[in-house]
């Protein structure tokens, strides 16, 4: 998997910015070619456990979804972070996840973004199985 530097800072950006909670996003570009070029912010609208879960708004996903179809582009994938843990997928990450997405996920420690992972699910609910990331 392929994603363009302004891409990956964004997400690392993202993460940063929305510590000690987990953001999410959408990844933009083309999966026909493994290639990530752009991110969609998305709003985590879980109340109850921001810290260690986000939650999208499906209406909010769809909206984006329109905009990015208008312009040619695909959602590749999934992005969010993970305060103070290690950039690899939890089991309710797993749980949730549907089969052919890439998920990116971004370790942030201490407000500072530190690691980042790739992630393609198997099946719908996982497993996941790692991906080679490259900055481009």
């Amino acid at each position: 998997m392929k994603i363009a530097r302004a891409a990956m800072e964004a997400v690392k950006a993202h993460g940063a910015e929305g510590y000690p909670h987990e953001i999410c996003g959408l990844l933009v570009g083309y999966p026909d070619r493994g290639l990530i070029t752009e991110i969609h912010k998305l709003r985590n609208i879980d109340e109850d456990r921001p810290h260690d879960r986000y939650t999208i708004d499906s209406y909010e996903d769809m909206r984006a979804r329109k905009k990015i179809y208008s312009r040619g582009l695909d959602v590749v994938g999934y992005y969010h972070s993970h305060p103070d843990h290690p950039a690899r997928p939890s089991p309710f990450d797993t749980d949730r996840s549907w089969a052919t997405y890439v998920y990116l996920i971004v370790s942030v420690v201490r407000g500072s973004a530190v690691d980042a992972n790739v992630f393609i699910a198997e099946n719908d609910k996982g497993p996941f199985r790692s991906e080679p990331l490259e900055v481009v």
